[in-house]
């Protein structure tokens, strides 16, 4: 349940997922008025790392390109908010933040080692460990650690990569392919390197902190978040902390004497069906991801909202 209090996106404006957002736009405006002194101080040069500089490291996540419309920023915040609010519902808030984080400095981390790596070793000639002498901004590197763990959790869910739908638990090796070609065909802007450090401290988010602790019962996922690898083990429910547990076996119940009873009602009678059970604030999932028999959307208690869509386009 969402507090009654000032929200944007869905959410409190104190919830993480806004104040991320909030940060990184502020910090946009920065550069706007200053862009020399952010870029100076904060972007992630190797050769300043090496001087001791290694808060760089980090900080550079929250810097992103000027452009007369803001591609970079935006295209990272959205897919930031479009993950970062299925993940917190899965793993909670503040694991969210500690892996949004973490994939950052991440990403950094590998940028700097490729990088002295190239320069030292290949004279900055090798194209796919990322260049020295160029800096590096932006928060792709903790989308892509977003985009590693939402993979492991929803491995069947489809997605919009560019305009392609794939699944889930394919994303982040396909972009990192695409990456990866652009910068072989020709000049790219793309960080091949912060991407792939990213994903990778994903999923080493994933397999020493969420699936340990999951395995123990100290955590536990959501049954709508099981993957297809382990969706057939359904017996794991008989470990103690059933609260969650629970509350899905309810809401499959109510979805599926909702579904029925769509199955049974005249076409032109289902929006009258629906439109009283709408849930407010519903972040619901893109069209093509609705699928009434996945156990995804029999969990999902904005259902309902899904259904109108669907059933509403074809009047």
């Amino acid at each position: 349940m969402r507090r009654n209090t000032s929200s944007l996106f869905g959410y409190s404006i104190y919830h993480p997922i806004n104040l991320i957002l909030f940060f990184n736009i502020f910090i946009f405006i920065l550069q706007n008025i200053n862009y020399k002194v952010m870029d100076y101080q904060f972007a992630l040069y190797t050769d300043q790392v090496l001087e001791g500089k290694i808060w760089k490291l980090f900080t550079y996540g929250f810097l992103h390109a000027l452009e007369s419309f803001p591609v970079h920023i935006l295209f990272n915040m959205y897919g930031f908010y479009m993950l970062g609010s299925f993940l917190e519902k899965a793993i909670g808030k503040w694991k969210l933040v500690s892996l949004y984080f973490a994939s950052q400095l991440g990403g950094g981390i590998i940028i700097f080692v490729f990088g002295v790596v190239n320069s030292f070793y290949f004279d900055n000639t090798m194209p796919l460990m990322g260049n020295a002498n160029v800096p590096t901004i932006g928060a792709s590197g903790a989308v892509f650690g977003l985009l590693a763990v939402f993979g492991l959790l929803f491995p069947e869910m489809m997605i919009l990569l560019l305009v392609i739908p794939i699944k889930a638990k394919n994303a982040v090796w396909i972009s990192l392919g695409l990456g990866y070609a652009f910068s072989l065909i020709g000049e790219s802007n793309i960080s091949n390197t912060c991407h792939l450090g990213g994903a990778l401290t994903g999923y080493a988010f994933y397999y020493l902190i969420l699936e340990p602790k999951r395995r123990s019962g100290k955590f536990s996922i959501p049954d709508f978040l099981a993957t297809a690898r382990n969706e057939s083990s359904h017996q794991e429910k008989k470990s103690p902390a059933p609260k969650v547990e629970d509350y899905f076996e309810k809401q499959i119940q109510i979805n599926e004497k909702l579904l029925n009873q769509l199955k049974a009602a005249d076409i032109k009678d289902i929006p009258n069906i629906l439109i009283p059970i709408q849930v407010s604030n519903a972040n619901i999932c893109p069209p093509i991801a609705y699928n009434p028999e996945d156990s995804t959307c029999l969990r999902c208690e904005w259902l309902p909202n899904c259904a109108l869509r669907k059933h509403g386009s074809k009047k």
